[in-house]
């Protein structure tokens, strides 16, 4: 009980640890788990074309995938929502991406990205190289029990970077979602 207490990471209903818990992603090292604290906000603001929306969070986790090297390239956030406002959650956190993506310049596409993995539909947005911004690919998956799993791709300096080209992340990325929703199918 101490150490849950010591190191903030305290399991609650809800979120299923089955979110949480993969750590066979080839090539990267998982974190331990950090939940969101109690005292945090329980919404936030999302900007979209239609004006800024609200979005809800209930609970929270968030799980780094290192590196070779130790470093971040993958920042996965879990987020529980309202049950109440779960199907719009989902639309508002599409359209910010959807703005975002209009927004920015050097994306790989104009429109939404979406990846079917393991019967799983990915949403996101990607640059079209890696030589500029801190994040490559943000994207979204919506798995069901008010659940929310944000996967950020983050762009790394040469010296600590585990990619060498834009078909080398999209690869690694490509693979970790793969690997990520075949284990969440199995997964009890």
């Amino acid at each position: 009980m101490c150490s849950v207490t010591l190191f903030g990471f305290t399991y609650k209903e809800g979120i299923s640890k089955c979110y949480i818990s993969f750590n066979k992603a080839t090539g990267f090292k998982k974190a331990r788990p950090e939940r969101l604290p109690e005292t945090s906000d329980k919404s936030r603001i999302l900007n979209t074309a239609n004006g800024d929306v609200t979005l809800t969070i209930v609970d929270g986790y968030r799980v780094l995938y290192l590196n070779k090297k130790k470093v971040p390239f993958v920042n996965m956030k879990v987020e529980l929502s309202d049950p109440a406002n779960y199907k719009a959650d989902q639309q508002n956190i599409l359209e910010n991406l959807k703005y975002l993506n209009a927004g920015s310049t050097g994306m790989e596409s104009k429109d939404l990205i979406q990846l079917d993995y393991n019967g799983f539909k990915v949403y996101g947005l990607s640059r079209a190289s890696i030589e500029s911004g801190s994040t490559l690919g943000t994207f979204v998956m919506f798995p069901g029990n008010n659940t929310i799993v944000y996967l950020y791709f983050n762009n790394l300096n040469p010296e600590l970077s585990n990619f060498t080209s834009i078909e080398d992340y999209k690869a690694q990325r490509n693979t970790f979602i793969g690997e990520y929703t075949a284990y969440l199918k199995n997964c009890k």
